[in-house]
């Protein structure tokens, strides 16, 4: 057998990791190059066909080349090779070159595919996503493409496929780097060569930061509250007697310190929300001050009309613009005539999740971002009617169970029963509208259209 392996950064790995996988499989292995490859402790440089033979008998494996510089060697003598061909199990070829960059654009002549190769395998690296294109992608300037641009999932999709028209055996397309759901999901789009955009990055970002600034009455109902929505919640304040587990028990960090000291544990997300809730108008104004030039996707604080009017107002006379005190939802809240503090703490997170879902659409939990576990990933790609959950709602549906959820129901049920059987990436419907609607139990109407990613 003969795999040429070619693309961007992480060919040598990737036929390293072949070679071990055939050598405990007692196949004879050789490793070598149609173009350069770097020379490494055991590389025979120059050898015979004795020589190579010699080593892949005493270790099962041999990497070999013909010297082209100090560091590199270039393709065996074509003789040899065939020689080689008749005698070894596997032989495993870099056929092409990348300067160690995650990404590449081939040039007219490459790559340099041997024509007896059974398997061609293309190399992508998701490290490249996020990243000026200059920095990243190998021979970019044959590219129309600003060098500045920062690399995204579709251009590492146009990538491959300028290789894939280039070449006229099956490929199989093997790509590294992936750290996280988003990615994962990328890499088997792009294995399976899928357009990328069927999916949105922003489906997958966590629910924001809250952070409560101040441990009064409407902060402990705040504080409460945003466990039930996930969101992950800090809380500060200078009194101990309030800043403690007994009053927040589901707070995520509890800080007490003093306002003008907690730089250092305020997070930089710009999701991050802010709700400055404290005893006094000296302590509203210096956290005003302290979170106003944040990265944040909401900063609300609380007040009378002419307690706000009188922070604000001081804030403009030392030099904030009129436009950066815009921002700040004071009075805070919905206007919902709320009374009690917890019917004002609804009203904080109502704006709060107005503003949210308004910026992105991510239901994703915590627990399903973080999970480590292959399985099936149902994501809503479109809805109409009144379906009970929106796009970019997903599960994760695996051997031993399921994480988060689409709608529940029998919808989710058979979903479910799709996950388990899926192997490729697929569509499906579930129309749920008139007499199917009712066997599904969503006699409301309405269809989802769910997409099945393998993770």
């Amino acid at each position: 057998m003969i795999i040429s392996v070619i693309g961007s950064g992480g060919k040598t790995t990737y036929i390293h990791e072949l070679k071990d996988k055939y050598v405990s499989q007692g196949k004879t292995v050789l490793m070598c190059t149609t173009t350069h490859m770097l020379i490494e402790e055991d590389t025979l440089v120059n050898p015979s066909l004795d020589e190579i033979m010699h080593q892949i008998e005493k270790y099962g494996y041999c990497h070999a080349g013909n010297l082209c510089d100090d560091k590199k060697i270039c393709a065996l003598d074509l003789n040899l090779l065939n020689q080689l061909k008749k005698m070894v199990d596997v032989i495993l070829i870099e056929a092409d070159g990348s300067k160690h960059l995650p990404l590449k654009y081939p040039n007219e002549k490459e790559p340099v595919i041997d024509l007896d190769s059974d398997e061609i395998v293309l190399i992508s690296n998701l490290k490249g996503l996020g990243n000026p294109v200059k920095n990243v992608i190998h021979r970019y300037t044959l590219m129309d493409i600003d060098p500045n641009e920062l690399v995204t999932p579709k251009i590492m999709q146009d990538l491959i496929r300028v290789y894939l028209k280039k070449l006229d055996k099956p490929v199989k397309i093997h790509v590294n780097g992936d750290s996280n759901l988003y990615t994962r999901c990328l890499k088997t789009l792009l294995e399976e060569d899928i357009d990328v955009d069927c999916i949105c990055e922003d489906w997958f970002k966590t629910q924001p930061k809250l952070v409560i600034l101040g441990c009064g009455h409407v902060s402990q109902y705040l504080a409460k509250m945003a466990s039930i929505l996930e969101l992950y919640t800090i809380v500060i304040d200078n009194r101990i007697e309030f800043a403690n587990k007994e009053y927040f028990p589901t707070a995520n960090e509890i800080h007490c310190m003093e306002y003008d000291q907690m730089d250092s544990i305020l997070p930089n997300e710009d999701n991050t929300c802010y709700v400055i809730v404290t005893r006094g108008h000296k302590d509203d104004r210096l956290c005003l001050e302290k979170v106003l030039w944040r990265p944040h996707l909401y900063l609300g604080m609380i007040g009378s009309k002419g307690k706000v009017k009188k922070t604000f107002d001081a804030l403009i006379e030392e030099g904030y613009s009129k436009e950066k005190i815009s921002q700040v939802h004071a009075p805070i809240g919905l206007d919902i005539r709320a009374q009690t503090p917890a019917e004002i703490s609804i009203s904080i997170l109502a704006q709060l999740i107005e503003i949210k879902n308004a910026k992105f659409s991510s239901s994703v939990s915590k627990e399903l971002l973080e999970s480590n576990v292959h399985g099936t990933l149902c994501i809503i790609i479109e809805k109409k009617g009144s379906a009970p959950r929106g796009v970019g709602s997903m599960m994760l549906v695996y051997k031993d169970g399921i994480i988060d959820t689409i709608g529940g129901g029998k919808v989710e049920y058979e979903a479910t029963l799709d996950a388990r059987a899926c192997k490729k990436v697929m569509i499906k419907d579930y129309n749920l509208s008139n007499s199917k609607g009712a066997s599904l139990g969503m006699i409301c109407g309405g269809y989802n259209k769910v997409l099945f990613i393998p993770v």
